[in-house]
């Protein structure tokens, strides 16, 4: 625990069939103000959502910390992710950043990770706290 800091939870589902040796099939379905939100959330998916219920998926929620907002409490922060693409067109190597409440700060973090983590796709996504995405879950292309 983070203790002292100020952080949000993220959570990602992992469809492991649909994973391989080099990637990873994950859903970023949110970021919460609480671990017990993310985790009732994760339940929620895993048992309701299609997709999500309907194959052996898992679940992982890690803390975030929000360098730039120690003394406030946002409904939105701002997170860099930078990855590259291979031949298949997935996603690989994603870094990312920690969260901040401005999203000038977010842009200044960016062009700092361009230069130490070299990726061929970068973005800066604002993200409300505790909303899910994937609502409408997902179905697997054959």
């Amino acid at each position: 625990m983070c203790t002292g800091k100020n952080v949000v939870y993220a959570l990602v589902i992992h469809d492991p069939a649909l994973s391989h040796e080099n990637y990873s099939q994950d859903f970023m379905i949110g970021l919460f103000r609480t671990r017990f939100k993310a985790e009732e959330t994760a339940a929620f998916y895993l048992r309701c959502v299609r997709g999500f219920s309907d194959y052996p998926c898992t679940c992982s929620i890690t803390e975030k910390e929000i360098l730039d907002g120690q003394s406030v409490d946002p409904d939105e922060v701002f997170m860099v992710q930078g990855w590259n693409v291979d031949e298949n067109m997935d996603e690989i190597h994603i870094v990312e950043s920690p969260c901040f409440v401005s999203q000038v700060r977010a842009n200044i973090e960016l062009e700092q990770m361009r230069i130490t983590q070299p990726r061929t796709e970068w973005t800066v996504n604002p993200w409300r706290l505790d909303e899910a995405l994937w609502q409408e879950g997902f179905e697997r292309v054959k």
